[in-house]
């Protein structure tokens, strides 16, 4: 992407926070409300959740996940 474009994008998400005064609460209470509002208008299908992204874990492959042991190497 070029610096303007980049630039452009900054600008913008820092538009976005100021008018929440820069708190990542309101900005996501803000979605979840628009979100709900979206929901109830029928408009849009939205897939559903199975985990909260709190209790999410990263999509990795096996060997790397934070569950794992370490890569496993082949004998």
């Amino acid at each position: 992407m070029p610096n303007g474009e980049i630039a452009q994008i900054r600008k913008i998400r820092h538009q976005i926070s100021a008018e929440f005064g820069h708190d990542v609460h309101k900005l996501a209470a803000y979605l979840r409300e628009v979100e709900k509002e979206l929901r109830q208008s029928g408009q849009f299908r939205f897939e559903a959740q199975s985990d909260s992204p709190a209790t999410s874990k990263p999509n990795l492959p096996p060997d790397l996940s934070p569950d794992s042991q370490g890569p496993q190497c082949a004998q």
